[in-house]
């Protein structure tokens, strides 16, 4: 069965005091991957390419936002950006909507009622974009760093 997209929650941990700070008013995320590069190994006596897989290529991942700099975690947001911190991040799907994770020994404990993707990656841009009729919108980029962790939930709420 497919899950919805509403109650999804990203969540990002502040590497200055470890606590969990809860990113609201997401309006999209997009690209967390890392996908496989290809090593070629084809023989001259082939006649068609061969491959096999090499490296894993962490991608940009991105995510929207409806931008509060009253928010707490946006204005650190845009604070870790500024100084290029590598942090740690987890998208808590819409299978438990409200259930966050919390903190132990500067790692996520993921409650296991929900399923999780972790990564972890430094901000490469927050860009404010205000627009007629509108309000004021950021598409905050994200450089994945090491490969995600998918975690389904273990038990049905």
């Amino acid at each position: 069965m497919s899950m919805k997209t509403q109650g999804t929650q990203l969540y990002a941990l502040d590497p200055a005091d470890d606590s969990v700070l809860a990113i609201i008013a997401v309006t999209s995320i997009d690209g967390i991957d890392s996908p496989v590069d290809p090593i070629e190994t084809t023989p001259l006596e082939a006649d068609a390419r061969e491959f096999v897989a090499g490296l894993k290529s962490p991608g940009a991942a991105t995510f929207g936002i409806n931008v509060d700099p009253k928010q707490p975690g946006h204005l650190r947001l845009h604070q870790l950006k500024t100084a290029g911190t590598t942090i740690k991040w987890a998208l808590g799907w819409s299978d438990a909507k409200g259930v966050a994770p919390t903190v132990t020994s500067k790692e996520f404990v993921l409650p296991t009622t929900r399923t999780w993707i972790t990564f972890e990656g430094f901000m490469t841009a927050y860009p404010f974009a205000f627009a007629q009729n509108d309000v004021v919108k950021s598409t905050i980029g994200i450089q994945v760093s090491g490969d995600p962790v998918l975690t389904p939930a273990s038990t049905t709420p």
